[in-house]
């Protein structure tokens, strides 16, 4: 069931890594700006306007939108330039005929070796309704008589995430967490009802009920589920993470969380030993070791034994436990980080030298 759940959160983390991916719309070509004055600097994309016929076509005229990835639902302005008033304010209208809310209109002269530049701008409020292709064009844009015309495409990308209130981000969040917390309870749950005994000799594995999965595969859910609270806390405003590095972190910790996870999960997998003695025999040297090595034994009965270290302060890991289960023929033996303490991936050959002690007075015997 285990399993089942960490497949679970790598398919909401592809998911989430598909809708990242998918609201980032199409950038607006570079090489589609006309090079020359009256292109406001801050335009994404501009289209000149050309008069019908080349002889005429003697004004300088361009269509274009401001800087920023146009986006559903958002506000943009559309900005006519030219340097040359215009006969009448013109009407910006889509292909469907829509026509554009006219903000304001503005110009400036500059004087410079004897001749006078100046640059008309009209300002249009561009408000996409959905994602797609729209083409704008001007009606009734004419210069001393002469009428100009021309299109100017824009891809407008998905709605941005952060439309969603703060609060169900939160909620959001928190329940994803909630929801891994009840998916593992219910996967544990006849693991921690179990004989551990008995599961051990017939799975060769520890059981775990929901607080050792936490403890044990702790590092594991958290990679797992970063990427997703790194964008809730992007889309909430507490941080400014890019798109980009939200991908480039989704991509890093999906692979690793699995490593970590089948690491963590094959450590809980025993060792066979096969021996003669007796299970009598062996409770007194598990004894003798513990007296030796300073183990406290939490459980001993003719079936299973249980006991955890106690390491100083300045031991690199929090302590391990050390299980032995009895079987015909035999012994299993493991050893692993406690699960009592402070979640931890690397033990640093400390359970190695557990299971080597036991193994070690067992074949002394």
């Amino acid at each position: 069931m285990m399993e089942r759940v960490i497949r679970g959160g790598f398919g909401l983390l592809l998911a989430l890594t598909l809708t990242i991916w998918s609201v980032q719309g199409e950038q607006a070509p570079a090489d589609d700006r006309p090079d020359f004055d009256v292109v406001p600097r801050n335009a994404a994309r501009a289209i000149l306007l050309h008069a019908a016929t080349p002889e005429c076509d003697t004004v300088r005229c361009c269509l274009s939108i401001e800087a920023g990835q146009p986006r559903a639902r958002g506000d943009y302005e559309i900005v006519l330039s030219s340097n040359q008033y215009t006969d009448r304010t013109p009407t910006i209208v889509t292909e469907e005929g829509t026509p554009l809310a006219w903000i304001r209109s503005a110009s400036s002269g500059s004087w410079s070796d004897g001749k006078t530049t100046r640059i008309c701008r009209h300002f249009y409020r561009f408000s996409p309704a959905k994602k797609g292709e729209y083409r704008l064009r001007c009606r009734d844009l004419s210069f001393d008589g002469v009428a100009y015309d021309g299109v100017l495409t824009i891809q407008v990308g998905a709605p941005e995430l952060n439309a969603v209130p703060t609060f169900l981000l939160w909620v959001a969040g928190i329940g994803c967490l909630l929801l891994v917390e009840v998916f593992i309870r219910i996967g544990c749950r006849n693991e921690a009802r179990v004989d551990t005994a008995d599961f051990i000799r017939k799975h060769r594995r520890l059981p775990l009920n929901a607080e050792g999965v936490w403890a044990h595969y702790l590092l594991p859910i958290m990679l797992l589920y970063l990427p997703l609270f790194m964008v809730i806390i992007t889309l909430t405003g507490m941080a400014s993470i890019s798109t980009r590095a939200l991908l480039w972190i989704s991509a890093v910790c999906a692979p690793v969380a699995f490593i970590l996870f089948r690491l963590q999960y094959r450590r809980l997998f025993f060792r066979w030993r096969k021996t003669v003695l007796p299970p009598e025999r062996i409770d007194a040297l598990l004894r003798e070791l513990a007296e030796q090595y300073d183990w406290t034994i939490d459980h001993m009965d003719r079936d299973f034994f249980v006991a955890h270290t106690h390491p100083a302060w300045w031991s690199a890991t929090w302590g391990e436990q050390i299980f032995v289960a009895h079987d015909r023929g035999g012994i299993w033996i493991n050893s692993i980080n406690d699960l009592g303490k402070r979640s931890s991936i690397v033990s640093f050959g400390y359970t190695r030298r557990n299971i080597r002690r036991v193994t070690e007075a067992i074949a002394a015997r």
